[in-house]
This record gives C-alpha cells, sequence and structure tokens, in this order.
C-alpha cells in the first residue's frame, strides 16, 4: 500500500506542473536520477507539457537554455540531489545574464540529512547565489493544509518572477523523503491548483523624452544582444531610412546589416585619426539590449565627449558599460522606436550620419575585397559561411574567435537570426545550446565553433532528440587560437602548452559516435563545394572539420583593409 506522504507529495508536484503550464511552460528537460523521481515522473505523466532525458547535466542545462530561446517561453529543469545540481550552474549564469527564463528544480535530501554524511547531500539552498533572480525551497511536510497552499503560491510567484522583465532563471529546491515511487498511480483529475498570473503592458514614451533630445547634436544608438522582435526590428528600419539615425548594432542584436545601420563599426572607429575621432564621437548615447562584442567600440564610447547615456527597458540594476550612464527608462526599446518613427518632427543631424555611413560604406567595401583575397584561413572561411547562409537559416556563433569574426566582418543577410552566449562568453555550453533551439525549430541551425569549445561540450550530442536541421562547423587550428593573437600570450614561452592547450585531434571519430554526418576540409580549393555538400547534407546532424595550419589573425586583415584604402 503507497505511503500516504508520499501520495501527498506527488499530488502537490502534479499541480506543480500543471502551474508551470498555466504560466507559459511547454517543455522541460529532466536528468536522470532516484531522489528527484517524483519530480520527473510528475512533469513526465503530464501530458501538457514535452519532456526531453538528457544524461549529462551541463549539456541538459544548456540544451533548456537553448530551448527557451528559440520558443522564446520558460523551459523547466530537473535534476536529482547533490553535484548533479552544480553542474547546472554554467548554463544558469548564462540565463541570468541573457535574461532566459529557466525554471531550475533541484532535488534535494530532507534539512536533517545535509552534511551528515548521507548519499548525494550538498548544500543546496540558494546553491546559484546571485545568478538566479529568486531561489526558493518546498518543505518537506505536508501534512497542513497550510503547507500546499505555500509550495503552489511559491510554484506561482517563481513563474511571475522568471516572466517579469527582465527575465531571468529562478530555483526551486525540492526536499524530498522516501519513499520516492508509488505502486499505482493516483487520480489527479480533481486538483485545481490557484494560479496567480503576472499582468503586464508595455509603458508608453512621454513625449518630452523627444523634446530632450532636440539639445543634443550628435546622437548614436547601440544595439547589444537582443532576441528577435519583428516589430522592433521593422520600427528602428523605418528610423534609420527617415530620420538620419547613426545606429550600430550589435552582431548578436538581430538587427545587423538593416539598410542605413552602420555594421563595420569597429573597421571605422580603428580608422579614425585622433582628430577624426572626435567629430565622430557622440555626445548622446542611446543603447538598449544586453552586452556589445567589440572592445573596441566599448572602449570608444567612454570618450570625453559623451555628455549623457541612455538606457531603454532597463531597471534599476542596469549595467553602465560605457562609464557614462546618466538616465534608465523602463519604457521597451520596440516603443521607443515606434514612437520615434511615427514623430514627423524629430529628425538627427544629417552631417553626423553622413560621416559614419560614408566611412562604414568604404570599409565595407575594402573588407570584402582583402577578404576575398586571403588564402585558406579562418577568416575567409567564416566569411564564406555567413555569406552563402539563406535568411531561413539560424546561425550560431561560438565564443572566442567565431563571434569576433562575424563582429567586425558583418557579411550576413540581415534576415538570418543570430545567437551568442555573450552572457557569460563562456565556450562550456555552445553546441548543447544549439542543439536545444533546432530541437524545437524547423529552420537549419549552424554553429560555428572552436575546437576547444566543441570538445569541452561534445557531450551537447549526447540525447536522442538531435534533428538533421543541427549543422556544426569545426574550426580546428589545433588549440586555443585566440591566444595566439593575443600579444601578451603569444610572447610566453608557455603559449602552446599552457595558453592554446595545442592538441593534434580531429573529430571524425566523435561525429560517427553520435551518429552524425562528417565531412573535412584542408584546401581551400576544396571548401566552395564542400561547404555545399554540408549545407545540403540531410537525414543525420551534420559536422563539418575545417583544419586550418595558417593562423591569420583579424588584427593583421584589419591592417591589410586600412592599408589598402586610397
Amino acid at each position: 500500500m503507497d505511503n500516504r506522504d508520499t501520495i501527498k507529495t506527488y499530488e502537490i508536484l502534479h499541480q506543480a506542473v500543471q502551474v508551470c503550464k498555466a504560466h507559459g511552460v511547454e517543455n522541460v528537460v529532466l536528468c536522470p536520477g532516484s531522489r528527484s523521481a517524483p519530480l520527473a515522473l510528475s512533469f513526465m505523466r503530464f501530458e501538457g507539457i514535452k519532456h526531453y532525458v538528457i544524461p549529462d547535466e551541463r549539456s541538459a542545462a544548456y540544451t533548456a537554455l537553448g530551448i527557451a530561446r528559440q520558443s522564446k517561453k520558460p523551459v523547466a529543469l530537473v535534476c536529482t540531489s547533490g553535484t548533479a545540481a552544480l553542474n547546472f550552474a554554467p548554463a544558469v549564469a548564462e540565463a541570468f545574464f541573457c535574461e532566459i527564463p529557466l525554471i531550475v528544480f533541484t532535488a534535494d535530501r530532507p534539512a536533517e540529512w545535509i552534511g551528515q554524511a548521507d548519499n548525494q547531500a550538498i548544500y543546496q539552498a540558494n546553491l546559484y547565489g546571485k545568478h538566479v533572480k529568486n531561489t526558493y525551497t518546498f518543505q518537506t511536510e505536508f501534512s497542513h493544509p497550510d503547507s500546499e497552499w505555500f509550495a503552489i503560491r511559491i510554484v506561482n510567484e517563481a513563474l511571475n518572477t522568471a516572466n517579469q522583465q527582465p527575465k531571468g532563471p529562478v530555483h526551486i529546491n525540492v526536499p524530498l523523503r522516501e519513499p520516492l515511487y508509488l505502486d499505482t498511480e493516483p487520480d489527479f483529475s480533481g486538483l485545481n491548483p490557484k494560479i496567480i498570473k503576472l499582468e503586464s503592458a508595455d509603458k508608453t514614451v512621454p513625449l518630452e523624452i523627444f523634446e530632450r533630445l532636440g539639445k543634443f547634436n550628435k546622437i548614436l544608438v547601440i544595439a547589444g544582444t537582443h532576441r528577435v522582435n519583428p516589430s522592433l526590428k521593422e520600427a528602428v528600419t523605418k528610423a534609420c531610412a527617415n530620420k538620419n539615425l547613426v545606429f550600430v548594432p550589435d552582431i548578436t542584436s538581430n538587427l545587423v546589416n538593416i539598410p542605413g545601420s552602420v555594421s563595420f563599426a569597429e573597421l571605422v572607429i580603428d580608422s579614425l585619426s585622433t582628430t577624426e575621432k572626435e567629430n565622430f564621437s557622440p555626445e548622446l548615447v542611446i543603447s538598449f539590449g544586453g552586452p556589445i562584442v567589440s572592445k573596441t567600440l566599448k572602449n570608444f564610447l567612454k570618450g570625453k565627449s559623451i555628455k549623457e547615456h541612455w538606457y531603454l527597458s532597463g531597471h534599476s540594476s542596469s549595467a553602465d558599460t560605457f562609464q557614462k550612464l546618466t538616465n534608465v527608462f523602463d519604457f521597451s526599446a520596440p516603443a521607443f522606436f515606434k514612437a520615434l518613427a511615427s514623430n514627423d518632427i524629430i529628425k538627427f543631424n544629417n552631417e553626423y550620419f553622413t560621416l559614419w555611413s560614408k566611412k562604414d560604406s568604404e570599409l565595407k567595401t575594402a573588407s570584402q575585397k582583402v577578404i576575398e583575397s586571403l588564402e585558406f584561413s579562418e577568416i575567409r572561411a567564416a566569411y564564406e559561411i555567413v555569406f552563402k547562409l539563406e535568411k531561413n537559416t539560424v546561425l550560431h556563433l561560438g565564443n572566442s574567435l567565431p563571434v569576433r569574426y562575424a563582429s567586425v566582418f558583418p557579411f550576413i543577410n540581415p534576415d538570418i537570426e543570430i545567437y551568442s552566449n555573450r552572457g557569460t562568453s563562456g565556450i562550456d555550453g555552445t553546441v548543447s545550446s544549439t542543439a536545444g533551439q533546432s530541437m524545437v525549430d524547423d529552420r537549419n541551425h549552424v554553429l560555428i565553433v572552436g575546437d576547444l569549445g566543441f570538445m569541452y561540450d561534445s557531450n551537447g550530442l549526447w540525447n536522442n532528440y538531435l534533428r538533421d536541421n543541427l549543422k556544426i562547423v569545426v574550426f580546428n587550428n589545433h588549440g586555443g587560437g585566440i591566444f595566439r593573437t593575443l600579444p601578451g600570450a603569444k610572447a610566453q614561452k608557455e603559449l602552446e602548452e599552457y595558453f592554446a592547450v595545442k592538441q593534434p585531434l580531429n573529430f571524425e571519430h566523435i561525429a560517427l559516435q553520435h551518429n552524425c554526418n562528417y565531412l573535412f576540409c584542408n584546401k581551400l580549393e576544396d571548401y566552395s563545394q564542400t561547404l555545399n555538400d554540408f549545407l545540403a547534407t540531410k537525414g543525420k546532424p551534420a559536422i563539418l572539420e575545417l583544419d586550418f595550419t595558417n593562423m591569420v589573425s583579424i588584427q593583421d586583415v584589419k591592417k591589410m583593409i586600412l592599408s589598402s584604402r586610397p
């Protein structure tokens, strides 16, 4: 006969799953374990939420992040007690800084058994610290009706917190007492938990904002990391077309290369003399979104001429990246640009706009000529890939060099979606987060990743849900190639052993082990056809390994571009 306390636990967990569904959770990623069985089984037996079982906790968490990023809805994540929960930490941190709602359920031992040499027992309360919006803990006993009410209230609050702007991960720790299993499946049809919904609306942009714009002669708008937003893109495009707006989108903003934008800003800044920098420097910076990739741009925007920096869609702890932040507005970027585009009076300085757009156009042309003259190298390969991608493709950029190549040389269709784990800029979950997105989307998802990043997260291929729309390009420069280009690191005698971590490996066997198609190329004359074959592969996920022996750095190519101009 089933234990009454265990039955009550399952009833409450079933209601918790119902609450998740009511708040928009459609997917859950589960990691196998025993202590988490009541949680996992509650999700698996609930028909309204699709589940994925992924054994590696670090990979599972990044996969959940990818699903949430693609679906634009919160995703639940479940693991057993102990160090399993610690393995969620990198993805939780990434989700926090990228404002992605993950609902992290960690099973736990009852409190009295923590620190008593019990199995898989660690200190799980507040495990993720400031990298979650809030943390909650279930009670162990549910004998009193108030404890049931409290548990359901906790889940409602957690979901509302995760979904409230800025969105982000929350942690729900669930201590579970044995027995953990039921012999029979109880009838949950009469359970109807209370749903507490968060109501929110886009704030109106006050007219005085546009009056305040009039006191600035040179205004520059920066877009950081941002999820795809068609209405925002439409409004920004109209503003660029009609307002002489100097608009600089980051490669991860999903606004790059819209007509009238300045997409080669890093090269523009590098080309400027001291006098020109004074002319190009803005008085007002308006920014929105998350981090930006370019260190050159960040340093430029710390210039003394900047009088004010306004941040849109902000909150009290908004980042002061350029050390110039003066105003944080709680209305959204889409609301601001819609109001701006429809305002018949506001128009920005035409001379300032012409300075930026002319230089941007010149350097784009010069860049293309130089890159197309390069021998087989990472920059040439990256250029060929992004130039060839069709607009129904989703591009994922690994950290270190791939995202920098695309940032400095963004020859890409403006209708292609771009993602990169730039919240923490780590290499640890690139494959998994890309796989997660490809699992819930029918378009081709193409990842460009370095050899170390691919090896570090090769367990991202260890799941039963991969589809043939997942396509991975591995840049194999046999180590951490970025360190071979950094002046400080490359001068050290320990460069290859410690910084680059030189390795002689290739990845054919990893591809075969995970039932992926494998292609290889190490010559420029073979590259175009190999790339076409790779993009056309069907039936299985595909891995294209590009083997490079010569390193051409971004700095080298920049010098070639700047010296090639008349």
